[in-house]
């Protein structure tokens, strides 16, 4: 009779404590589902999108020479929304996309209809060897504009050549054609006496390179010229994707003193891609003749009161008639070296970074090193900027801020190396007699 009652009192608790435990467990299925479907959305619209990269030319491309990356996204059925693509950045080479348009394609994949668009970017090698391309990383919306989610497409590569008697270390024009204007003004057979210039004009364009990745030019002219060279200036035009690049360059010789001065050629090497070899474009240059500036004689012997009022007319004005010429070169000389000062060049520098436009923060640096007592000492600095237009590094008013602070404290150095190198001993040696 005792085990009777003691079978019920050990079964009462088993049934509230065991109902808590199938509501956990029903919550926790629950949660897991929600968990399933929420993301389902977004894996709808990625399923089955493909990512394409080819580039072409597929082979054979040389240092400098455009080469077209082209990366296909392509949706099965419809295309919801054009998505948005972006390359990263590609040591080595400059990449960019000229037109934000997109091209609408179809293709047929294993059977089955895709529908999308091909994005086309330019891509110019600054060395040799082979390049990785970084894959393509591809934002896909719904048809409402609202992002539905991310698909990134597969890295390749492309082996560029550097040709022969191409110096890599220099920017190198690969193209089908590159010509070279030169323009004199006035032009060189005209009279020429001393304190007059002339100004050089060399145009180049090229098809399918930007017109600041040509070379350089360096002017030189022989001793008693002067040379002030202008920033360069680039007016690219593009068509289709096709790029063709126009390079202006304009420098002003003035004649310090009389004489005969051969103004030397100017080349531009590039390799021509149809004939397969190195070719040069030549400005050819010119020689001038310069006399010496004439100078006036006032009459000195008169006699008379009326032949010596007229002769005192007469000189004051001739003396107006031979100063104000000199008064007018005196200014554009004065005028002409502080165009050629350094610190004229570093204040169009200062300027050219507030525009938050490397390629003209670069032509304004290039004339501001030439300035400086030693222009080796700013290779630092070239070397950045020159890493923002031919190697895709990134720039934007903080870097251009920066870039310009780095300038003012080398300019400050250069200037108190200067003033130090120009004072005298503070102990002059001195000899003694016994």
């Amino acid at each position: 009779m005792a085990e009777t009652p003691a079978e019920p009192t050990r079964r009462l608790p088993e049934s509230p404590l065991r109902q808590p435990a199938r509501e956990q467990d029903a919550m926790r299925a629950l949660l897991l589902l929600m968990a399933l479907l929420l993301p389902m959305p977004a894996l709808a619209q990625t399923e089955g999108v493909i990512v394409r990269t080819t580039v072409k030319p597929e082979q054979g491309a040389v240092l400098g020479q455009h080469v077209s990356v082209f990366v296909d996204v392509l949706f099965p059925g419809e295309m919801p929304r054009p998505p948005q693509v972006a390359l990263g950045e590609m040591p080595g080479a400059q990449i960019v996309r000229y037109e934000t348009q997109a091209t609408t394609m179809s293709d047929t994949i294993d059977g089955k209809t895709y529908t999308g668009q091909r994005f086309e970017f330019a891509l110019y090698a600054r060395r040799g060897g082979r390049l990785a391309i970084p894959a393509a990383t591809v934002t896909l919306l719904t048809s409402n504009g609202d992002v539905a989610g991310h698909v990134q497409g597969k890295a390749t590569d492309v082996q560029i050549a550097v040709p022969p008697g191409v110096d890599p270390s220099r920017p190198v024009v690969a193209t089908d054609s590159l010509t070279l204007d030169e323009q004199w003004q006035p032009a060189p057979s005209s009279p020429f006496k001393a304190g007059d210039a002339i100004v050089r004009t060399i145009t180049r364009a090229a098809a399918d390179v930007p017109g600041m990745a040509m070379l350089d030019l360096l002017f030189t002219a022989p001793p008693g010229v002067r040379v002030y060279v202008d920033p360069p200036q680039s007016d690219d035009q593009i068509s289709r994707g096709v790029v063709t690049g126009r390079r202006t360059d304009r420098v002003t010789y003035v004649f310090e003193v009389d004489g005969s001065f051969v103004i030397p050629e100017l080349v531009q090497p590039w390799w021509d891609l149809s004939a397969n070899r190195l070719r040069r474009a030549v400005g050819g240059g010119a020689t001038i003749a310069v006399t010496a500036a004439p100078v006036t004689v006032s009459p000195l012997e008169r006699t008379g009161r009326w032949i010596f009022a007229a002769v005192t007319a007469l000189g004051m004005v001739t003396l107006a008639i031979w100063i104000w010429p000199r008064i007018a070169r005196w200014r554009a000389t004065r005028h002409a070296h502080w165009l050629a000062s350094e610190a004229k060049a570093f204040g169009d520098l200062k300027a050219s970074c507030r525009q938050n436009k490397p390629e003209i923060t670069y032509g304004a640096f290039v004339v501001w090193r030439r300035r400086l007592p030693r222009p080796a000492d700013g290779a630092a600095l070239a070397e950045e900027i020159e890493a923002v237009l031919f190697a895709g590094a990134p720039w934007s008013l903080n870097r251009a801020e920066a870039f310009a602070k780095k300038a003012e404290r080398l300019r400050h150095t250069a200037i108190r190396q200067r003033q130090v190198g120009v004072l005298p001993p503070l102990n002059p040696a001195m000899s003694w007699r016994d």
